[in-house]
């Protein structure tokens, strides 16, 4: 294990939120105080007010010389620096600027706290399932929520069948259908009826969107196996990777998916647990008669 002063934090974070450049100042302020590392991703230099432009350097080179990654945003900027972690196995904090932050559990007025914590080892780490999706062009797509099938634009239904370990599942006609992880679970697919699945649980959540009929709910399968889906008929439809990466397809056409080979790291408060997570973020098991 490295040194407390060799350790070098990256950051990313939401260029689109003004609250992002006064938060930046702030952590960069005190980072520079106590000489801790830090690189900044260099699109993050236009909103930043200080003097520390050296610091300010390409994704390539952070995910290089990082050892932790701070992302300053809400849900979305979180699953996008995600996205270009990949598997390098860098663990990432969360720090909530948006509204929900359910990956997020230290908020900016917490920053300055954890940073020492952060150093001296005062952490968890929870490891996160990635899904995989690969076209029959080849073409595939990594998401830490969810892959989401859909017919874009379209006011046409989309005819869609399921095979699980090439067992058919279900053939509905709908507007799309999701393919969620459990971290995925409280996103698109709990909006659409699905479970909360605990996110130690190895499984992946098949929820159909708007399907047109009464029998067919969301279900739950192992995370090992294969989830194959085909489109019928013609036309085009849409896949995107937790909403940041989309590729439009045309069918008739399959798509594979299945789980990656690798895991995204999540830090976490040393106490926090899911089951606090969701009664502060969704307010789950939240009784009003007894507030």
């Amino acid at each position: 294990m490295k040194e407390k002063s060799d350790i070098v934090l990256g950051i990313f974070g939401n260029t689109s939120k003004e609250e992002v450049s006064v938060l930046l100042s702030g952590i960069i302020q005190f980072l520079e105080s106590r000489d801790i590392k830090f690189l900044a991703d260099e699109s993050l230099a236009g909103i930043f007010h200080g003097k520390s432009g050296k610091n300010f350097t390409s994704q390539s080179e952070i995910l290089k010389r990082s050892d932790f990654i701070l992302s300053l945003g809400g849900d979305g900027t979180f699953l996008n620096t995600a996205r270009i972690v990949g598997n390098t196995n860098i663990p990432i904090l969360g720090i909530n600027l948006g509204r929900l932050g359910f990956f997020s559990e230290v908020s900016p007025v917490e920053i300055k706290e954890f940073i020492p914590k952060l150093l001296n080892n005062k952490f968890r780490i929870t490891e996160e399932v990635i899904i995989k999706s690969v076209t029959e062009s080849k073409k595939v797509l990594f998401a830490l929520n969810d892959i989401v099938i859909d017919k874009n634009n379209s006011v046409r239904m989309l005819e869609i069948e399921t095979f699980y370990n090439d067992e058919k599942v279900v053939r509905i006609i709908s507007d799309g259908i999701i393919i969620s992880t459990p971290a995925g679970s409280t996103g698109y697919s709990l909006s659409c009826n699905g479970p909360i699945v605990n996110p130690e649980s190895n499984v992946f959540i098949i929820t159909p969107i708007s399907p047109h009929t009464l029998n067919v709910r969301p279900i739950i399968v192992p995370d090992d196996g294969i989830i194959k889906i085909k489109i019928h008929k013609e036309g085009r439809a849409r896949i995107s990777a937790d909403g940041q990466a989309i590729q439009n397809i045309q069918f008739p056409t399959e798509i594979i998916i299945s789980k990656a080979d690798y895991k995204i790291k999540v830090i976490k408060k040393l106490h926090s647990t899911y089951f606090k997570t969701l009664k502060h973020k969704l307010f789950w098991n939240v009784d009003k008669r007894y507030s």
